[in-house]
């Protein structure tokens, strides 16, 4: 009973307040074009911020209700997310309410506090303090990197999340699957609104609270094993980023510059013919391979691809 509390109520609340914040973005000015649409149509952007909603009904679920206590532990992971959250929302608005000539460094500030903070909770050395900190900026920047279409980073997330809590369903703390399956709930109410054709983007509060979760959540396993199982599942990421976008366009990873994708009379997405047609990605792998794609095509495959990687390396691991 309580694991289904635990999935439906932030999966609601999800879908509620992304919806509302997303009219807030749009009344607001916070918006992006959906470049991949031949009508390039305006949608509200930095919905993903909305997530701190039902993360922290879940804090507060599972401490005050089910534990009767104040957990310190998922308190402060709560402030973790939230700062990844809060620093993308920063990106995702700079273009309207700051200076874009602001560091990235001092907005980065209040993240690296946090993650310090969390990872020497969890592991009393300083040095470890550092390494923690440092992988979950890590998986969240991968997890941020790896999008560019609708629904492919918060489905890729969600495929992720969803494998993750298989790994935590080991852990000898019950209260973290009740918190892994929040964090399901929640980013399936995201991708309802974010899956093609998308009402909302996530942006970088999105894509940054997704990752810096799945990673607080290896890191609270507290299992060496588990947390380079977990690693693993982002291989997809890795490949789309080192192998791919660092390789071909290492002067605009994010591909900001120019347009990524071309658009056909009908609709589908191809490789350009100039510009960045020789810059690949994951998505324009796939289309080197199958040609040209429907937006969901694409990401569909990506998200194939995905499952296929978290299967096979929870077969190695032994945990399916």
């Amino acid at each position: 009973m309580m694991e289904l509390i635990m999935f439906f109520v932030p999966l609601l609340l999800s879908i509620i307040f992304v919806y509302f914040f997303a009219k807030s973005n749009q009344k607001n000015g916070i918006i992006g074009k959906d470049i991949n649409k031949l009508d390039q149509r305006i949608i509200p952007e930095a919905a993903g911020i909305a997530l701190l909603v039902p993360v922290w009904f879940a804090i507060l679920t599972i401490g005050l209700l089910f534990q009767q206590e104040f957990n310190m532990f998922y308190f402060i992971f709560g402030l973790l997310v939230s700062a990844f959250a809060f620093i993308g929302l920063m990106d995702d608005t700079k273009h309207k309410f700051m200076m874009k000539t602001t560091p990235w460094t001092f907005r980065a500030i209040p993240v690296i506090f946090v993650s310090l903070i969390f990872g020497a909770i969890h592991f009393h050395d300083p040095v470890w303090a550092i390494m923690v900190a440092l992988f979950v900026a890590g998986l969240a920047s991968f997890e941020n990197t790896f999008a560019g279409l609708n629904g492919w980073e918060v489905g890729s997330g969600l495929i992720i999340s969803l494998f993750v809590t298989l790994i935590v369903s080991t852990s000898l703390d019950p209260n973290l699957v009740l918190l892994s399956l929040a964090l399901n709930g929640m980013i399936l109410g995201l991708l309802f609104w974010n899956k093609f054709p998308a009402k909302v983007f996530p942006g970088d509060s999105g894509t940054l609270f997704i990752g810096s979760s799945i990673a607080a959540l290896l890191v609270m396993n507290q299992r060496f094993e588990m947390i380079l199982l977990g690693t693993l599942f982002f291989l997809p990421h890795f490949v789309d980023f080192f192998l791919l976008k660092l390789l071909t366009n290492p002067r605009d990873v994010s591909q900001s510059k120019t347009m990524p994708y071309a658009i056909l009379p009908n609709g589908k997405l191809t490789i350009p013919r100039t510009g960045n047609g020789s810059k690949l990605d994951f998505a324009k792998l796939i289309l080197k391979v199958f040609g040209p794609l429907k937006e969901w095509q694409v990401v569909t495959i990506i998200w194939v691809v995905t499952i296929a990687n978290c299967l096979f390396w929870s077969k190695m691991f032994g945990i399916i």
